[in-house]
C-alpha cells in the first residue's frame, strides 16, 4: 500500500470568514441551524450558527485563503440540507449543488435566503418562463401564445410534517376545442428556478423528483386522458394516467360541466393532512380527487421541506391561462421561536378580506391575513375569515417560545479569533468577539503544564454589544512550554474558557506534521496537542465519519489508525470549542 500525503495544515491565524443565511422565511428547526462544507470534513452536526435576530444565524471561522464548497442546514442532518439552486451551485460531481466562495481576505458573506441565490425577498413568487405578475395576486401562468411555457414558485417552503389548506383561484382560458394545455399545482425540490417543457405536459412533464396536481384541458390519448377537462395527481412529472406515478387517478374537473375553459375563477383548494399523509383537491369547493400517499419518504427522499407552485402550457392549441392566489397563504398550525424574536402567521384566502385573530397581544394587526406576532412565552392563536367559498374558517397557530435547545442557545460572547504573537521579551494578545451580552471581563490565564492556570491579564469587556469588538492584552515572555487560555467572566460572576493557544520552547505551536506507520497502518500526527477534549478525527470526502479521537490531555503525537481501503480521507483537528486547529488531505492507495 503506497500513502501519497497532501499537506494542507495551516495556522489559526488565517483569513477570517464570516458565514451568514437569513433563515426568515423557513421554519426554523429546534436542532438550531448549522453549517457544513469542505472545511470541516461536511459534517452537518459540527458547526452550529447563532442567531443574530431578524431570522439571520451567522458564523465566523478561521480559514486559510482559497476556494470553499459549503452549504446550510436547517437542523443537524443530511436531509434537512437546503437544495442550492443550480443557477448558484457548484455541481458536486454528482448532481449535488452546493454553494461556493473564494476567499482571498477577511470576508463577510451576505445573508442569502436559505435555498435561494439571492438576498430574501417578502413572501413572494419566483416568476419563470412565460409567467408573469398581473398585480392584485394574480399571475399570468401562460399568455394565448402557442408553444408558451411558464412557471412560478413561492419564495418560501413548505413542510410536510405540518398540515397545509391552500386556496386559489385558477382561470383556464376561453378556448374550448382549440383551446391547451392545462395548468399544475407542484410541490418540488428542484429550487424557484425549475422550469418545465411545453406542450401537453403542462410544463410538469419529466420534471423529476416532485408531486404534481394537474388540471388538464387537452385530450391527449398518448397520455391516456379521459376526452373532459380533468384532476389527477402525479409523481415525478409522468403524466401517464396508466402508470404507478397516477396517484390519484383522473377525474371530471367539474362535478357539473365537462369543460372548464369558460373564462372564470374557479376556486381551487389543495390541503394536505401531515398525520394521514392524505391530499384532497377541491373544484368549486368540491372534493374531487383525494390520495394517500408517503411523499416525504416514497418521493422526496426522507426530506419534508419542498418549494411550492404552478407550472402551465400551450402546444399548437393555446389559452390563456392564469392564477390568484396568496404567496404566503400556506398555515402553519405551529411556529418556533427563540425568546424575543417574533413570526409571522399566515391566513388563508378571504372571500371579502375580513380577518380576526384573538388574543390581539403582542400582534401587530389582528386585521389582516399575516399578522407579526412577538409573545414572550408559548400563546395559542386564533383566526376566523370566510374562506373563498364563503364558509367559516376557524384556525389556531401556536407559537411555541422555545426555553432551550440549540437554536436558541446563546453564548454571553461569541469569539471570532483568539491569537498571540512574541517581541522581544512580551507576548502582544488579540482576540475579537463579534457579539456580546452582559460581559463583565476578560482574563488570560498561562500554564507550563496545561492543567495548573495562573492569570497574567485582564481586561475590561464591552458588556452588551451586537457589533464586532477588538481586544489586546500583554504578558511576559516566557521562556519555555506556556500554555494560554482566555478566559471570559459576565456580570453574574459566571466564567468561561473561550480560546486557547500555546508556545512551544518560546515558539508559537500551530504547525501540525504526519507521518505514516506502515507497520502498524496509523498515521502520526506530531505537534503540541492542547488537551482539553480536543477532537481529531477522520473523515471520507464524502464527510462521512470514519474515526474519532478525543484527546483529553496535553500530548505531542497522536496516532490516528488509517482504513485499508484506497481513497481520500480528510484528517481534522478541533479544539474542545470547536475551532478548526489543522487539517490534512490523505491518499490512500494499494
Amino acid at each position: 500500500m503506497v500513502i501519497f500525503m497532501l499537506l494542507f495544515s495551516f495556522k489559526l491565524q488565517g483569513v477570517n470568514v464570516t458565514f451568514q443565511v437569513d433563515m426568515s422565511q423557513m421554519v426554523v428547526s429546534p436542532l438550531g441551524v448549522h453549517l457544513a462544507g469542505d472545511f470541516q470534513g461536511w459534517d452537518p452536526s459540527l458547526t452550529l450558527m447563532t442567531d443574530m435576530g431578524g431570522g439571520i444565524y451567522a458564523i465566523t471561522i478561521d480559514l486559510p485563503p482559497g476556494s470553499y464548497t459549503f452549504k446550510f442546514i436547517n437542523g443537524n442532518a443530511w436531509g434537512m440540507d437546503e437544495t442550492v439552486p443550480p443557477a448558484c451551485g457548484l455541481d458536486d460531481g454528482g448532481g449535488i449543488f452546493n454553494r461556493s466562495v473564494t476567499i482571498v481576505d477577511d470576508t463577510t458573506l451576505a445573508a442569502i435566503c436559505f435555498g435561494q441565490c439571492n438576498l430574501c425577498q417578502p413572501a413572494s413568487f419566483v416568476m419563470n418562463g412565460n409567467a408573469i405578475a398581473l398585480g392584485g395576486d394574480c399571475y399570468q401562468v401562460t399568455p394565448g401564445i402557442s408553444w408558451q411555457n411558464g412557471a412560478f414558485w413561492s419564495n418560501t417552503q413548505v413542510d410536510l410534517n405540518s398540515d397545509f389548506d391552500f386556496q386559489f383561484t385558477l382561470n383556464l382560458g376561453v378556448n374550448d376545442a382549440n383551446g391547451a394545455d392545462g395548468v399544475v399545482f407542484v410541490l418540488q425540490r428542484l429550487g424557484s428556478s425549475a422550469i418545465g417543457a411545453s406542450g401537453g405536459g403542462m410544463g410538469y412533464s419529466s420534471f423529476g423528483t416532485s408531486l404534481g396536481v394537474e388540471f388538464d384541458t387537452f385530450y391527449n390519448p398518448e397520455f391516456n386522458d379521459p376526452p373532459e377537462d380533468h384532476i389527477a395527481i402525479e409523481l415525478n412529472g409522468i403524466v401517464d394516467h396508466f402508470t404507478l406515478e397516477n396517484i390519484g387517478l383522473p377525474v371530471q374537473m367539474s362535478s357539473t360541466n365537462a369543460n372548464t375553459e369558460d373564462g372564470l375563477d374557479h376556486v381551487v383548494g389543495i390541503t394536505w393532512k401531515a398525520s394521514t399523509q392524505t391530499i384532497s383537491v377541491y373544484f368549486d369547493c368540491i372534493l374531487r380527487v383525494q390520495s394517500s400517499y408517503d411523499l416525504i419518504n416514497n418521493v422526496f427522499g426522507g426530506q419534508s421541506l419542498v418549494f411550492w407552485g404552478f407550472t402551465g402550457a400551450t402546444g399548437v392549441f393555446y389559452n390563456f391561462q392564469s392564477v390568484c392566489a396568496l404567496p404566503d397563504a400556506m398555515q402553519t398550525e405551529m411556529v418556533d421561536i427563540c425568546p424575543g424574536s417574533s413570526a409571522t402567521l399566515n391566513a388563508g384566502s378571504s372571500i371579502d378580506g375580513i380577518y380576526s385573530w384573538t388574543p390581539a397581544t403582542f400582534l401587530d394587526d389582528a386585521s389582516i391575513a399575516s399578522p407579526v406576532a412577538s409573545p414572550p412565552d408559548t400563546l395559542v392563536y386564533e383566526v376566523s375569515y370566510q374562506d373563498l367559498c364563503n364558509m367559516t374558517v376557524t384556525k389556531q397557530v401556536t407559537v411555541n417560545v422555545l426555553e432551550n435547545g440549540p437554536a436558541c442557545f446563546f453564548l454571553p460572547v461569541s469569539l471570532v479569533h483568539f491569537f498571540l504573537e512574541v517581541k522581544n521579551e512580551t507576548v502582544y494578545f488579540f482576540w475579537t468577539s463579534s457579539d456580546e451580552k452582559e460581559n463583565a471581563y476578560y482574563t488570560i490565564e498561562s500554564s507550563i503544564d496545561g492543567v495548573n492556570f495562573t492569570s497574567v491579564a485582564m481586561v475590561t469587556g464591552a458588556g452588551s454589544s451586537i457589533s464586532a469588538v477588538d481586544y489586546s492584552a500583554t504578558s511576559q515572555h516566557q521562556n519555555h512550554d506556556t500554555y494560554y487560555r482566555l478566559q471570559q467572566h459576565d456580570v453574574n460572576g459566571i466564567k468561561q474558557i473561550i480560546g486557547t493557544t500555546h508556545f512551544v520552547k518560546g515558539k508559537l505551536s500551530n504547525h501540525y506534521r504526519v507521518r505514516y506507520d506502515r507497520g502498524n497502518n496509523v498515521c502520526q500526527v506530531f505537534g503540541l496537542f492542547p488537551g482539553g477534549n480536543c477532537d481529531l478525527s477522520l473523515y471520507s470526502l464524502l464527510g462521512q465519519s470514519v474515526s474519532q479521537n478525543q484527546i483529553t490531555a496535553a500530548s505531542e503525537v497522536v496516532s490516528v489508525e488509517m482504513p485499508m481501503d484506497s481513497g481520500a480521507y480528510l484528517i481534522v483537528l478541533r479544539d474542545e470549542f470547536g475551532t478548526l486547529l489543522f487539517r490534512e488531505k490523505i491518499i490512500v492507495a494499494n
